[in-house]
């Protein structure tokens, strides 16, 4: 038997002891490996977290504004007021500052302040090349020095309550610290796009309801008239910028959106019916283009005969509203109607026609554009069938034949326009039958085709997809107070099945029954993205 080596035990001892130190060694680093790699996704994963709370919370802001421009809202009026952005005055630009306990905000700067010194610098504003603000050019980046704006007499931020935003000047205040309201102008900022490539930069951009259109210089969106609108309204930028708390040695995040929203303006056709297809008026009925609502003037000429000439340029006083509103042809049959228009009255209707080509209303952008903010009748989910507006001839879902309809609450006490009026935008979403003197007021959107059968009373629009028959005004002193527009065609008559206007209706031009039909809805949203400033 070998006899053991003392030396070569030592040696294979030492070898195990070093084997064991390494095997610790490598072990340590290795646990040391995994808990740099858990620091460092953690790390990533709190500023993914913090990063998304920013973006959700300029979103909030943005929302929360949005709804206090709503025509009844607290900065309706002052937003609605807004020049275009200006150097020293505070009449174009808006902030709505959204403070924590004992915050204060300020999005301008002194010289030498910079981005690390003040979170909420409006690092943005260059990038929008507002020409009037005398700001440097934007280099592509966040806006600094001579590009940020220098003094807080370039705005105004209006005094609001936690009513107006939830936690406002609390430790619960969300984080978005500001958000920026200003007219857009015909450029569209760091995208460097433009509203009518054929206008100038720096115009001022308004909504007529289905288009962004600038205006003239020196001009106002509610006094400037569209194809499509008598009146538009002011497109606002919404700059939103929110910044999270910092947590350590994080510094928080900082994200900004921005949206484009404006208020629909009131859609004031041109006439009691408004149609894109020929109408035939037959029998007995009254089409009254003269709107008492908006003339008070009157004269008479030397036989006694009233006559309007005198009136100012308000639609049914200057001859621009008409009984019909048609791109196809009106024939008159019968000789029991009359037509009546700001000069008097037209018993044949040929004085109070009007033929436009091209068609100016987008009936389908209409439809869904009201839509957003409709509300349908209980019975309206046992519609059948299938909608395709495509084919030829297009069909609806059928929602059958409903007696003794009301939406909303029909004024009292017309023709004297009502102080105040119960409106609701009420969507139909199929072909439908009224009878028994549905009534109603604000807009009443079918989507397909019309009957109405025994009587109507309805103040406001009554927007149409398909054809309308009218069978009747049942006795009614006056079926509609506003206006009829309809895409396929407009029908009325004392037989169902012809397409004619006829059976003792009457219907009146009515421009306070039209301008009535906002409501409280706030802005309808245009566009949205994110700015990476």
């Amino acid at each position: 038997m070998e006899k053991a080596n003392p030396i070569r035990k030592k040696q294979e001892k030492g070898i195990a002891m070093l084997v064991a130190l390494l095997a610790i060694l490598l072990l340590a680093a290795i646990g040391a490996g995994f808990m740099f790699m858990a620091d460092t996704e953690n790390s990533i994963n709190n500023n993914y977290r913090d990063s998304q709370k920013a973006y959700f919370a300029a979103r909030a802001g943005a929302e929360n504004v949005r709804v206090l421009l709503a025509p009844s809202g607290t900065l309706n009026a002052a937003a609605t007021n807004l020049t275009m952005p200006l150097a020293g005055a505070g009449t174009g630009v808006m902030y709505v500052k959204n403070p924590a306990a004992g915050e204060a905000i300020d999005p301008t700067t002194l010289t030498g302040v910079t981005l690390a010194d003040n979170p909420y610098l409006d690092t943005e504003l260059c990038q929008e090349q507002y020409g009037l603000l005398n700001l440097g050019t934007p280099g592509g980046g966040p806006c600094s020095g001579s590009q940020l704006m220098g003094s807080p007499l370039y705005y105004t931020s209006p005094t609001l309550s936690a009513t107006d935003i939830p936690g406002l000047n609390t430790a619960n205040a969300l984080a978005f610290k500001w958000v920026r309201i200003t007219n857009k102008q015909n450029l569209m900022g760091a995208l460097n796009q433009t509203v009518d490539g054929t206008a100038q930069n720096g115009l001022q951009v308004c909504w007529d309801g289905t288009t962004e259109r600038t205006i003239p210089v020196g001009q106002t969106c509610a006094a400037t008239p569209s194809p499509t609108s008598k009146t538009m309204r002011p497109v606002w930028l919404l700059t939103s910028l929110a910044v999270t708390p910092r947590i350590g040695q994080n510094p928080g995040s900082r994200r900004m959106v921005q949206m484009e929203v404006a208020l629909n303006p009131p859609l004031v056709t041109p006439a009691p019916i408004s149609t894109q297809a020929p109408v035939n008026l037959q029998g007995s009925f009254v089409l009254d283009a003269y709107d008492s609502c908006t003339c008070t003037c009157s004269s008479t000429d030397k036989k006694g005969n009233v006559v309007y000439s005198t009136c100012p340029s308000k639609p049914g006083c200057d001859g621009s509203a008409h009984a019909v509103y048609t791109a196809g042809t009106v024939s008159v049959t019968g000789g029991a109607g009359q037509t009546q228009t700001s000069y008097g009255s037209d018993p044949t209707g040929s004085a109070s026609q009007q033929r436009v080509d091209p068609w100016p209303y987008n009936i389908d952008d209409l439809i869904r554009q009201y839509k957003a903010g409709a509300q349908s009748p209980s019975w309206a989910s046992s519609c059948s069938g299938t909608a395709n507006y495509f084919a030829t001839p297009p069909s609806y879902l059928n929602c059958g034949t409903q007696t003794s309809q009301t939406f909303g609450a029909y004024p009292s006490g017309l023709p004297v326009e009502p102080t105040t009026v119960n409106s609701v935008t009420e969507l139909i979403p199929g072909s439908v039958k009224l009878t028994s003197a549905a009534n109603g007021a604000g807009i009443l959107i079918i989507d397909g085709d019309l009957e109405v059968n025994g009587g109507l009373n309805w103040y406001g629009l009554i927007l149409v997809r398909g054809k309308v028959s009218f069978t009747g005004g049942a006795g009614q002193s006056v079926n509609l107070y506003g206006s009829i527009l309809a895409g396929q065609d407009v029908n009325a008559t004392d037989q169902a099945s012809t397409d004619n206007f006829g059976g003792s209706i009457n219907f009146h031009y009515d421009v306070c029954a039209l301008n009535n039909l906002n409501g409280t809805r706030p802005p309808r949203l245009l566009a949205t993205h994110e700015l990476m400033f």
